[in-house]
């Protein structure tokens, strides 16, 4: 079933019983302004990404306000979320703090190499992100390497609208979980 307007934001979660026998396993995906997240065929255990997205902590639940995030240039504004909840150790602070209050990214979106963050302001909310990193071959294996030039979308909905899709997918997950 997908939830939302796939043009603007929705997720898209489907359960398909043939992949698991013990636990419920099938598709759990984000669309942002017409693509999908992630961009090609994964398993989701279906519990584990959609108590992603409900947890009280996730940004499209707690729905953190930040004007200057909001109202920054895309790119701008993932970079500096990135930063603020990935951060570089640095000689004098080998562990820096890590702040995911924006963080909106269920695992299996994290798992494919891209990340979203979501950050409101008075009525509205601002989901921003894509994929960043990518499977790269390296001999007899595959490893992690950043894009140099990821394409970072935002797309900005009314809050009563994430609401309604977060209500939709608690009440559709509740049929089969």
């Amino acid at each position: 079933m997908i939830i939302g307007d796939p043009y603007r934001f929705a997720i898209w979660v489907e359960l398909i019983p043939q992949w698991s026998e013990t636990h419920k396993n099938g598709l759990f995906y984000f669309f942002v302004n017409g693509n999908m997240y992630p961009d090609d065929i994964r398993t989701s255990t279906l519990s584990v990404d959609f108590n992603d997205v409900i947890d009280e902590e996730n940004a499209l639940i707690s729905l953190p306000c930040d004007d200057d995030f909001f109202n920054a240039p895309s790119n701008e504004a993932f970079q500096t979320l990135y930063k603020l909840a990935y951060p570089e150790s640095t000689q004098e602070d080998e562990y820096p703090e890590q702040v995911f209050d924006f963080c909106a990214s269920p695992t299996i979106i994290k798992d494919s190499g891209a990340l979203f963050f979501a950050v409101a302001s008075e009525s509205a909310v601002r989901i921003i992100g894509g994929k960043i990193t990518t499977l790269v071959d390296a001999g007899d294996r595959k490893i992690w390497k950043d894009i140099s030039n990821p394409h970072i979308e935002s797309v900005i909905i009314k809050k009563k609208e994430l609401e309604e899709i977060i209500d939709r997918l608690k009440e559709y997950m509740s049929c089969i979980l």
